[in-house]
């Protein structure tokens, strides 16, 4: 299924990014602990022209964070990603995350993110190798249980990335 998926660990490989941009200082907010060591991701092949690889990030969700999967996406002309982040205060210790966000020419978030998910599940990295699209994925099915077509999925949330 994955067969040219690659394993690629850290901030290594050789893999087209999105240009990146500064977090503000409006994106952070407090947090009380820092999230665990991110999961290990398999790639699969790159399925567009000019598609850049955003890798899966941490969100906070108000008293957790959740992982979203990396994902490849081809951002309009312009927009950049700033990175996740979590950074301590000196004087005190507080801890403060900025999720990934992806941003205009003059650092405003970007409001229509339709692109972030637009080359479907199986543009998203998987936790195995082989493994199928993402939990934030439904496989379609006729009468009797058959999948529609061998690979189709549908994309029932946003994947972000793939912010996402």
């Amino acid at each position: 299924m994955l067969a040219g998926a690659s394993l690629v660990a850290g901030c290594g490989g050789a893999l087209p990014r999105p240009a990146a941009a500064p977090i503000s200082v409006d994106d952070y907010v407090e947090v009380p602990f820092s999230p665990r060591t991110p999961p290990v991701e398999f790639i699969p092949p790159s399925p567009a022209k000019g598609a850049v690889w955003v890798d899966g990030s941490w969100e906070w969700s108000g008293n957790r964070y959740v992982w979203r999967f990396g994902s490849w996406v081809v951002p309009p002309p312009g927009v950049r990603l700033a990175r996740w982040v979590i950074v301590r205060r000196r004087v005190d210790g507080q801890l403060f995350f900025a999720p990934s966000s992806w941003k205009d020419a003059s650092g405003a978030p970007v409001a229509d993110r339709a692109f972030v998910g637009a080359l479907g599940p199986r543009a998203r990295a998987r936790s195995r190798l082989g493994a199928p699209p993402p939990a934030d994925t439904v496989v379609r099915r006729r009468r009797g249980g058959a999948p529609v077509g061998a690979d189709t999925a549908v994309d029932t949330g946003d994947s972000g990335d793939d912010d996402d």
